[in-house]
């Protein structure tokens, strides 16, 4: 299993693209975010480079859920988890196909960062 951790908050993929000629296109600061997680990703070792098994995908968002007030905010994670995941995969060289089994978690904390795990079903 692999352990990824991105030590920061991950925006909303409605402001990382633009529409252009009828095409989505990353922004500068989406290329940048991308570039900066892919670093994270730097240390990992190969060993799913080139992979073709099926595999598992566990995301945790951690970040201030609710209001001062203990509603919950109006925030969509899913959102933020498919760019996350696309760059991780880009940087470790795997197509996201092969995910076959995904989850998402919200965790509440006053830090804001991101925990991704991979692993073969």
């Amino acid at each position: 299993m692999i352990e990824i951790k991105i030590p920061f908050k991950t925006p909303s993929i409605n402001h990382l693209y633009f529409n252009w000629n009828n095409r989505r296109i990353l922004t500068k600061e989406a290329r940048k975010l991308k570039e900066e997680i892919k670093e994270h990703c730097n240390f990992l070792p190969n060993i799913l480079k080139g992979l073709n098994d099926k595999l598992k995908v566990e995301v945790e968002i951690h970040e201030n859920w609710f209001t001062k007030k203990w509603e919950v905010k109006r925030k969509d994670i899913s959102n933020r988890e498919k760019f996350l995941i696309d760059a991780i995969f880009d940087a470790l060289g795997i197509d996201d196909k092969f995910i076959f089994e995904h989850t998402m978690k919200k965790v509440q904390s006053e830090s804001e960062f991101a925990i991704i795990r991979i692993d073969k079903l």
